[in-house]
This record gives structure tokens, C-alpha cells and sequence, in this order.
């Protein structure tokens, strides 16, 4: 049986925004599971609670490091697998590739190179949610607009996919966005033995053109795709031309 395909997704985002891909995934006749990171998922309308790693100041904190241990040590049993993430899922799912090669088969980075994104988009996110309280619905929006850049926004029940997410606890968000900003460990990219996707869309400002092209020319053994006329949710916007170049990476 082929290995499995786990999803990991990116900031203030959940596993609900994989529907169209795994679709495409399923067509094929393969295995996704999309996973939901900590203090995300349909349960996380509480405030974390002491020892949980997206709690602000308690316990080891919201980290790619303690977030890819612990889905490490959950998803064992699933065996080796190919491990796939968008932005923040990226630096995770390469950090697992990284210092667990046993788990990884393949790996593809959606939306992302494993570097720190763009200095607007820094600036951006900290402005928005780096304060201490919640921020307000126009800053979601914002984050909306920003990931779609230009192109068709996701209405209606979409739409409410991508905004549901900015109604988790606000420590939750700010612990994982610092996390998104931070990234995997420099040393990561260099540790990761399985073959690597990095799939983009042609609109996507969270890493630059030019920022991509320098990664991929350092790392020439990794393969890049990029999607045209697709922004930072390229997974979204182009389901099938993405479930084709993953498909193509990870056949068994």
C-alpha cells in the first residue's frame, strides 16, 4: 500500500482549507490526512490549558521544534509517510523530515521555502496580531485579502473557512504566528534526506521571487513548481494542477 499523505496546515488556518486537495488526492486512489496543529481544530474554542504547547507562559510553548516532536511521536504509528505543509505546516513538516528521516518519505513545502517570510509580511502579521488581546475582524480580512493577493477571494461557507480560524484564543494565534516568523532551525533544510517538493503559486509575496530562486539554486537536489496565477493559497486555488506535481513526487 502506498505510504499516506499527511497535511499539516499553516498560520490561523485549519485543516478544513485541504478539502479541495485531498479530493483531488482521493480521486488518484491515495491516503491524505490532514492534520490539525495544536490549540487548532474543532476543539480549540477554549484557552489552552497549562502544559499545552500553544499556551502563552506556560509549559514549553508554541514552537516548530516542541510542534514537530509532538506530531512526530503522535503519527509514528502511521509509519513513513509523505509529509506535506503549507507556511507554517512547511517548517514543521521539514523540522519532522529533518530530525525524524525514519517518519519521512517524501516531503513537500507549499507556499513556503523553510526561511523566514518576506519583511511585509512580517511586518504585517506583527502589526495586526502581535499585540496581547484579540485582534478585530478587519485584521482577518486583511490576512485574507494579503494570502489571495489579487486574485478571487473564497465567499460565502469558503470564505467562513478562512475566517473561522482567527476566532481561536488570541494566545494561540500570537504563540504560532511567532513560530511562523521564526521557521525551522538553519540547520534544518541541510538535515532532510527524502526527495523535496517546494510548490508555489506565481502571486505569492510571503517569500519573494527572488528569495525562492536563491533557496532552490543552494538546494539543487529539491525540485520546484510553481503554479501561475495562484497566490499564497495555491493549494486552494488550483487543486488539481497542485494534486499533479504532488501525485508525481510522491508515487511509490
Amino acid at each position: 500500500m502506498p505510504a499516506p499523505l499527511i497535511l499539516l496546515h499553516g498560520w490561523a488556518c485549519s485543516s478544513a482549507y485541504w478539502k479541495p486537495l485531498v479530493r483531488e488526492i482521493e480521486q488518484a486512489r491515495r491516503t491524505a490526512l490532514a492534520v490539525d496543529l495544536p490549540g487548532y481544530g474543532p476543539d480549540s474554542a477554549r484557552e489552552p490549558a497549562a502544559g499545552d504547547p500553544a499556551r502563552d507562559g506556560n509549559g514549553p510553548g508554541w514552537t516548530v521544534e516542541n510542534v514537530a516532536a509532538r506530531l512526530a511521536e503522535e503519527l509514528a504509528a502511521t509509519g513513513p509517510a509523505h509529509w506535506i505543509g503549507h507556511s507554517l505546516g512547511g517548517s514543521i513538516a521539514a523540522t519532522v523530515a529533518a530530525r525524524h528521516p525514519e517518519l519521512a518519505v517524501s516531503v513537500t513545502l507549499v507556499g513556503m521555502v523553510p526561511l523566514p517570510p518576506s519583511a511585509a509580511t512580517e511586518t504585517r502579521l506583527r502589526r495586526l496580531f502581535g499585540g496581547p488581546g484579540p485582534a478585530g475582524p478587519e485584521a482577518a480580512e486583511e490576512m485574507v485579502a494579503a494570502w489571495f493577493r489579487g486574485g478571487p477571494e473564497p465567499s460565502g461557507a469558503d470564505r467562513e473557512t478562512f475566517l473561522d480560524p482567527f476566532r481561536l484564543p488570541a494566545a494561540v494565534l500570537r504563540q504560532s504566528m511567532l513560530a511562523g516568523i521564526t521557521g525551522a532551525a538553519a540547520e534544518v533544510p541541510d538535515l532532510i534526506a527524502a526527495p523535496t517538493l517546494i510548490l508555489t503559486g506565481s502571486r505569492d509575496a510571503t517569500r519573494t521571487p527572488d528569495v525562492i530562486a536563491e533557496f532552490v539554486s543552494r538546494h539543487p537536489r529539491w525540485r520546484h513548481v510553481q503554479i501561475p496565477g495562484a497566490g499564497h493559497m495555491v493549494h486552494w486555488e488550483q487543486p488539481a494542477a497542485c494534486a499533479a506535481a504532488l501525485l508525481a513526487h510522491t508515487a511509490d
